[in-house]
C-alpha cells in the first residue's frame, strides 16, 4: 500500500509541533460517528503496517458492538485503495489529533454514500482511485454507509471547499431517545 509513514502528524521535523492556526480539523471537533470513521481508517492502515490483524489493532471493537459486516465492508474498501490508489494516500496514526485531508475525502465519501449521494460518494473515491477502481470501492464503501447507518453513526456531510470550516458541534441538537 502506498501511505504515509503513519508518524504521528503533531511532530515535524526537529520536533516542532504544528502551528495553532492548522487548517487540519481537530478529531475531537468531529462528531463521534465521524470519530468512529476516522479512527476505523487508521486502525485499518496500522494493522497493515504492522502486519497483524485488523480486530488485534481494533481492539476486536466492531465484534463488540456487533458490525462485523460493516468491518468487512471497510476491508473490502481500503484493500481497494491499498492496491489501486494513484497517489500515496494520508492516513494518520490513531493517536494523532488532526485529520488528514485524505481521511477528510473517506469522510466525505461515506456520508455522501450514507445520505443516498452516489455521485458525490463516487468523486470523492475518484481523488485516490481510477475509475473502474472507484466503481468496485463504492459497492463497498456504500455498504459499510448502511450498516453504520443502522447502527444509528451516521456521518455530517461538510462544505466541499478546501479548508471548509466545522461546524461547532456543541450547539447542535442531542438525538431524543423520547417518543413525542
Amino acid at each position: 500500500m502506498v501511505a504515509n509513514d503513519n508518524h504521528c502528524s503533531q511532530e515535524r521535523a526537529g520536533s516542532e509541533l504544528l502551528d495553532e492556526d492548522s487548517r487540519e480539523p481537530f478529531i475531537e471537533s468531529l462528531p463521534f460517528a465521524s470519530q468512529f470513521a476516522i479512527w476505523a481508517a487508521r486502525s485499518w492502515v496500522t494493522a497493515l503496517k504492522l502486519e497483524q490483524p485488523f480486530e488485534a489493532v481494533s481492539g476486536d471493537t466492531f465484534r463488540r458492538f456487533d458490525l462485523l459486516d460493516a468491518q468487512q465492508a471497510l476491508n473490502e474498501v481500503f484493500m481497494i485503495v491499498a492496491h489501486a490508489a494513484g497517489r500515496q494516500i494520508d492516513i494518520r496514526c490513531m493517536k494523532c489529533r488532526y485529520v488528514s485531508p485524505d481521511e477528510m475525502i473517506f469522510h466525505q465519501a461515506l456520508a455522501a454514500a450514507q445520505s443516498g449521494r452516489a455521485f458525490d460518494a463516487y468523486n470523492e473515491l475518484r481523488q485516490w482511485l481510477a475509475p473502474a477502481a472507484a466503481r468496485i470501492a463504492f459497492n463497498a464503501l456504500a455498504r459499510l454507509g448502511e450498516l453504520l447507518a443502522r447502527a444509528k453513526l451516521m456521518l455530517v456531510s461538510y462544505a466541499q471547499q478546501p479548508h471548509a470550516a466545522l461546524p461547532d458541534v456543541t450547539t447542535m441538537p442531542m438525538p431524543s431517545r423520547i417518543l413525542h
